[in-house]
């Protein structure tokens, strides 16, 4: 959530800055890793990995699992201290694909080549979970993105059933999910001055822009829970905008023109 205000937000680019930084697209279509991520030192390469493991996770199970809610296990701390309080690893990420089974991934991240030893502990680790809501995953993945001859590639296996550790039961509902993982969008929208009513492939989408940020953030407006635009233009396509199956519009802002505009 945004409740430490702008600070939060600033997280927010950062964590996207990390990729747009150390990715760069190579003229074949494939990511490869940019100079500046070749540039630092082992452990600050280390923690990049990470986020890059994570992002591309999220990518994956969107794209090729149809799992629009995906969100890493921490957010619900609090709510499961009893069940984590052993201390034995656990996975990164749960959710939900469009059908409403669920999903576990455990995703690593290396510097370089394929480390098959690291995708074992993310499978054991994704075996963990026994249930979510009295349900068993339908998936349970170890996931690991490395670099093979500087190309970002992403490895998957998913555990046929769990093993003798799958000892985590998980009272996560559904409807918990859903309100957890819109809430930070919510509270971003909620923060605007001002809000934008905009129409996208058909869409309407709550926007806001911040320039200092060159980012402007939109959420479907069936899943924000109140409307407080003043406009409402339809905006083409853009190379520079994604539009996520969550219902999440996200644009970068690099020139000096509005990004409700469209011309970016």
């Amino acid at each position: 959530m945004l409740q430490l205000g702008m600070y939060s937000a600033f997280e927010m680019v950062y964590r996207t800055a990390l990729i747009y930084a150390n990715l760069r697209e190579a003229p074949s279509g494939f990511f490869t890793r940019s100079d500046a991520y070749d540039a630092l030192d082992p452990s600050e390469k280390g923690a990049v990995s990470y986020f890059l493991g994570l992002a591309a996770s999220k990518l994956f199970a969107e794209r090729c699992l149809q799992v629009p809610w995906l969100l890493h296990l921490d957010v619900y701390r609090k709510q499961l201290q009893a069940v984590l309080k052993s201390g034995r690893s656990k996975p990164d990420l749960i959710g939900q694909d469009s059908n409403g089974n669920w999903v576990v991934i455990e995703s690593k991240g290396r510097t370089n080549e394929f480390d098959a030893a690291a995708l074992r502990k993310a499978k054991a680790q994704s075996r963990r979970v026994r249930s979510i809501s009295g349900i068993a995953p339908t998936l349970r993945i170890g996931m690991q993105s490395y670099f093979e001859s500087s190309q970002l590639c992403l490895w998957i296996d998913d555990p046929d059933e769990p093993d003798e550790d799958a000892v985590l039961d998980l009272p996560i509902p559904s409807k918990t999910v859903i309100e957890e993982y819109y809430q930070p969008f919510r509270d971003w929208l909620d923060r605007a001055a001002h809000a934008d009513r905009i129409v996208v492939q058909g869409q309407v989408y709550v926007l806001r822009e911040e320039p200092t940020l060159d980012l402007a953030i939109g959420l479907a407006e069936k899943r924000y829970r109140r409307v407080a635009a003043e406009t409402q233009a339809s905006v083409r396509p853009s190379e520079d905008q994604f539009v996520g199956s969550d219902g999440v519009l996200a644009r970068l802002c690099l020139r000096p023109t509005r990004c409700i505009s469209g011309r970016v």
